[in-house]
């Protein structure tokens, strides 16, 4: 087993964080002499990899405490304006800096370059809705174009080559979208042609609420990971997954320790789905993923579990003596994808490559396989027959194809949740359809969702379902009861997509993250209003969220590929309050 430790200032300094503890306040002001609000002020301690930032208030005032002593950078930046970036700031114990500055003001011509994804895909005028949905649903599952590294003109034969290499990664599209995509996105992206009113004057990141939450922001892994879920251990860590890099990273943000172990992988042959794996592996990050860890949970008795995507089945892990169990599922479930624990500590997941959920019973070690209804004998077929797609391709080295003739043809189970009755629900994000197991029963129920591309949803205590729209920039209520869906748009614009949610065990409330713009958001049921919070870093592709007992809420970073986020380095993100 390999395992890292970066003690880098260690349990000491902790505690003088507390004790002995930096301040840095200042304003930030126009050149006219006007207070500049929401503009984020940051300090990146260099040592630690740890960022933290702040939203300055209505009088342009900005105030972190709380630093630890060492070497760090400022940076004050604000849409509309130009960056103030400095480095060698030293912060001793005890010692209170302070730093005003004053942004110049750009032409629109030049800021519209750092709007977020969302404002600029809003700008990508398919021809249909249908078409629209489809490209979000298969070529943004996995990243924004939030950078000049995507967002690019190029040749009609380089975008069929761009979607060629996608379909390696499983993104498929019809022939109409394959011959419409790169007029649509050439023109989108072409900002030297494209209208500037056709951007927003004051987008709606900009959030009054913004001003009361603290962000912490550490770098996790190596510029190489693929950090996918984190999770909160019962220890009070966050224990996160890296898919390519075949590891489990274990943060104290108590300490800015970091730890990372191998997650095992047996006799699993290195890659493992249609083939590919290990060739896109090596070609982009010179990685090779044997068991891909995907989703990761806490079980009652503080263990963690994760699926292990191209793997077979389960791992689980025990954070007090460190070491792993693997358990390999039947052979004809691929790829596990998102797990929940009900309320006897048993494991559920999806199976998204084979139309698979699946129970895990933890105390007898045995595995229930639940075969998902189909729209019609295609997908029936094509879920049954994996199994020698998957041994074909890994044998002869089939490719995928980048176009199909239905992209619905694999339905992909998905999000999975436990309701308070016990009852367990799931997505098919390509079928637009929710389905529910009773467990005593077996019995299996599909309803149709009136949007497309269900994503990871959560149920409330009232067994109330909040279901992410991925392509749309609209989430839904959906009632059990009642069977109604009521729909919300994001206060961030239809560019907007949601990858998840979690819900806020103290009160019930939303959050969200915006995976295209670079947000968490707010959502208070009660009164059906939004709070919008910039993360410090653009180009971040955010996953699974967690609420703590504190109301903080917990992500991870994982645009793909690495290098399109603004420091080329997945992050664990940590949203607090005043």
């Amino acid at each position: 087993m390999f395992r890292r430790s970066l003690a880098l200032l260690g349990l000491g300094l902790a505690c003088a964080q507390s004790v002995h503890a930096a301040t840095v306040s200042g304003t930030v002001s126009s050149e006219q002499g006007a207070p500049v609000a929401l503009a984020q002020v940051s300090l990146s301690n260099l040592e630690l990899g740890r960022t933290t930032p702040v939203s300055a208030d209505a009088g342009g005032r900005s105030r972190l405490d709380g630093l630890l002593p060492g070497h760090y950078r400022f940076r004050a930046r604000r849409l509309g304006f130009g960056t103030i970036e400095e480095s060698g700031i030293e912060l001793a114990e005890d010692s209170a800096f302070e730093r005003s500055v004053t942004l110049k003001p750009l032409p629109k011509s030049l800021w519209i370059h750092e709007l977020p994804a969302s404002d600029w895909y809003a700008g990508a005028r398919f021809s249909s809705p249908a078409l629209s949905a489809q490209f979000a649903i298969q070529c943004l599952m996995c990243h924004q174009q939030g950078s000049s590294t995507t967002r690019i003109v190029r040749s009609e034969q380089d975008w069929h080559g761009i979607f060629d290499m996608m379909a390696e990664f499983g993104a498929v599209m019809t022939q109409q979208l394959y011959d419409e995509a790169p007029a649509v996105l050439n023109a989108a992206w072409d900002w030297n042609t494209r209208a500037l009113d056709s951007f927003p004057d004051h987008p709606a990141v900009l959030d009054p609420a913004a001003a009361g939450g603290v962000i912490d922001e550490w770098e996790v892994g190596e510029q190489t990971s693929f950090l996918h879920d984190g999770v909160l251990g019962k220890d009070g860590r966050l224990y996160a997954v890296d898919w390519i890099g075949d590891k489990l990273y274990r943060l104290d943000p108590r300490t800015n320790e970091t730890t990372a172990w191998e997650v095992p992988t047996g006799e699993l042959r290195e890659g493992g789905i249609l083939g590919i794996l290990a060739e896109r592996g090596r070609r982009y990050t010179h990685h090779t993923p044997t068991v891909a860890p995907h989703s990761i949970q806490v079980a009652p008795d503080g263990k963690l579990w994760m699926t292990l995507s191209v793997g077979r089945g389960l791992a689980s892990f025990d954070p007090v003596t460190e070491q792993f169990r693997t358990f390999d599922h039947p052979d004809r479930v691929k790829y596990p994808h998102t797990l929940r624990f009900d309320r006897d500590g048993n494991i559920w997941y999806t199976a998204s490559m084979t139309n698979h959920v699946v129970r895990f019973d933890t105390a007898t070690e045995s595995f229930e396989v639940f075969d998902l209804p189909t729209r019609n004998w295609s997908q029936w077929l094509m879920a049954r027959a994996m199994g020698a797609i998957v041994w074909a391709a890994n044998t002869f080295k089939v490719k995928g194809q980048s176009v199909v003739a239905d992209p619905e043809i694999n339905p992909v189970p998905y999000g999975i949740d436990v309701a308070p009755d016990g009852r367990v629900w799931f997505s098919q994000f390509n079928n637009s359809r929710l389905g529910v197991i009773t467990p005593a029963t077996g019995a299996i129920e599909m309803i149709d969702t009136p949007f497309p591309a269900p994503r990871r949803f959560r149920i409330d205590s009232r067994g109330v379902l909040w279901v992410p729209s991925y392509h749309e920039g609209k989430f839904f209520r959906f009632d059990p009861a009642t069977r109604d869906f009521r729909e919300y748009a994001l206060p961030t614009g239809r560019g907007d997509m949601v990858y998840a949610l979690a819900i806020d065990a103290r009160d019930d409330s939303i959050w969200l993250c915006g995976t295209n713009s670079d947000t968490l958001i707010h959502f208070d049921p009660r009164t059906e209003t939004f709070s919008t919070y910039l993360l410090p870093s653009r180009v971040s592709f955010t996953r699974e969220l967690e609420v703590d007992a504190q109301g903080s809420v917990w992500t991870t970073t994982s645009n793909l590929p690495y290098y399109q986020m603004e420091g080329g380095q997945g992050k664990v993100i940590r949203l607090g309050f005043r």
